[in-house]
């Protein structure tokens, strides 16, 4: 073997341009022999070759040997050129294994994401058609009113059904499941929940006399008879309506705790909730209530009048409406109760006795002053009384605004639409538009307090809130209508007994 001291043997040739460096690598290996390297004492991975594990003994061909290192590294990397084949035999027969940092892995990994929630389970929403359609025995001679009288008394038995459904997912899922894992004690979900077990053999005692009552073409004659029977059991109503007011606030209280929070959240991502709240689903049986006249109606306004259904259907909505006015007294008077404990004054002695007097709250809500300020507004039997929003030890409260207004002392100004502008200066002098919905509140006697200008959400809301002031004013002079007949009829009494009695005495004389 030759020596690599003889340098005119092993003179590498020249490159000439960029595009030969490829092809003179390949000869300039080709020629000579690589030198006897010394190993260090340490193990190597097997198909894995460490180019700093060389260690040249000759320093002085330092210059020679970084060539021949340079055409090794032209060897190992890819080229477009005409030598591609050899190039590719000798790169896979020499292969480097680089260890992967932890950095790098970490890198790689993919960031934990969130389940994506369940689908709602969605509630078939099917009419009596759909129902005869599919079973395929839709019967031909029924007139267009006589399938709409079905249409209705098919939707008072379906609602009673998913009612029903409900109210056994509220009582199992939400109620017992607390119960079971401690979150609330038995006295508060008695008060947040209310008489819920007595309301589900209500509703699935009507879904199952409608269904029983169903002819084998599907079709329904007579209602009436079972609805008269039935109503008087919505009396369970007026107690589970007058409690939701407090359970209202307690549960708003109570998700103040984490673990009450995350129960309510995770019941409500699953699918049997359909992706309502807690008080959505206890609330939609208050709403279900107040409808049964308007369901029922419907039947009688599809049904002859000639028909004897159509007394015992006049009956039924006498009934109900009789059992939702009471519901109403009672829920009333709960949150009078509730508000008039929140209700507080600046000042100890603007208390007003009116307040303390009232047993009855008409409706609340809130409205804008002329200032563009939220104002919570109360209208009492005896007094209507504006407020605003406080919070106190964390509790919502409500602060006295001005002096309250008994009833006997109001005055309703309804305004016309761009009657009175509302805002800021700017926006009063300004180019703006004017305001809609707006309507005053203020005394008789202009010396005794402060009138408010108040604006509406929208013409509904001005007309609810029209509407409820009137009736309560009228209703108050009505009892005051009452009170001066009576004294006068005292007093024409009186007057009788005492003539009668002068003229007796003359008569003896």
């Amino acid at each position: 073997m030759p020596s690599m001291d003889d340098e005119n043997v092993f003179r590498l040739p020249e490159i000439k341009d960029e595009k030969s460096c490829r092809r003179h690598s390949v000869i300039g290996l080709a020629n000579f022999e690589l030198p006897s390297l010394r190993k260090r004492k340490r193990k190597l991975d097997e198909d894995s070759l460490s180019i700093q594990s060389f260690d040249v003994e000759h320093k002085k061909k330092s210059r020679r040997s970084l060539l021949r290192v340079s055409s090794l590294a032209n060897l190992l990397s890819p080229s477009k050129g005409s030598n591609k084949t050899g190039s590719d035999g000798f790169q896979r027969s020499i292969s480097f294994k680089v260890p992967s940092s932890p950095a790098s892995s970490k890198q790689s990994l993919t960031p934990y994401k969130a389940p994506s929630p369940s689908p709602a389970k969605k509630r078939l929403s099917r009419t009596w058609s759909d129902m005869m359609t599919t079973s395929g025995n839709m019967p031909k001679e029924l007139s267009h009113r006589d399938i709409k009288k079905q249409e209705a008394i098919y939707e008072l038995y379906q609602g009673e059904k998913d009612l029903a459904e409900d109210l056994i997912n509220v009582k199992k899922t939400y109620r017992d499941s607390m119960k079971k894992l401690q979150l609330l004690s038995e006295g508060e979900l008695q008060q947040i929940f209310g008489p819920i077990d007595s309301l589900i053999p209500v509703h699935e005692d009507l879904a199952m006399k409608l269904q029983m009552n169903r002819c084998p073409d599907g079709t329904t004659d007579r209602v009436g008879e079972i609805l008269v029977d039935w109503v008087p059991s919505l009396k369970e109503y007026v107690t589970f309506c007058s409690n939701q007011v407090f359970g209202k606030a307690l549960l708003d209280e109570k998700r103040t705790n984490p673990a009450v929070d995350d129960f309510l959240q995770r019941c409500q991502n699953s699918p049997f909730s359909r992706k309502l709240d807690l008080w959505t689903l206890l609330d939609g049986a208050r709403s279900k209530f107040i409808k049964y006249p308007l369901l029922i109606k419907s039947i009688r306004k599809y049904t002859q009048s000639e028909d004897e259904d159509t007394h015992y259907l006049n009956e039924a909505i006498k009934l109900s409406e009789r059992v939702i006015a009471e519901a109403d007294q009672m829920a009333g008077e709960a949150k009078c109760r509730y508000f008039r404990c929140r209700i507080s004054f600046l000042y100890d002695d603007e208390k007003c006795e009116a307040l303390e007097q009232s047993s009855m709250l008409v409706c609340n809500g809130i409205l804008k002053n002329n200032k563009n300020s939220k104002l919570h507004i109360f209208l009492f039997d005896k007094v209507l009384v504006v407020t605003r929003t406080v919070n106190q030890g964390g509790h919502q409260c409500f602060q006295v605004y001005r002096q309250p207004i008994p009833i006997e002392e109001l005055i309703l100004t309804d305004l016309k639409d761009g009657e009175v502008k509302m805002g800021s200066f700017r926006k009063t002098f300004g180019s703006g538009q004017t305001t809609k919905n707006v309507f005053r509140l203020s005394f008789q006697d202009s010396n005794k307090g402060q009138s408010h200008t108040l604006t509406a959400t929208d013409e509904h809301d001005k007309r609810q809130w029209l509407q409820s002031i009137q009736k309560t004013l009228n209703g108050v002079r009505r009892e005051e209508g009452d009170a001066q007949d009576s004294t006068t009829s005292k007093t024409s009494k009186t007057s009788t007994t005492s003539t009668t009695s002068a003229t007796t005495t003359t008569t003896t004389e």
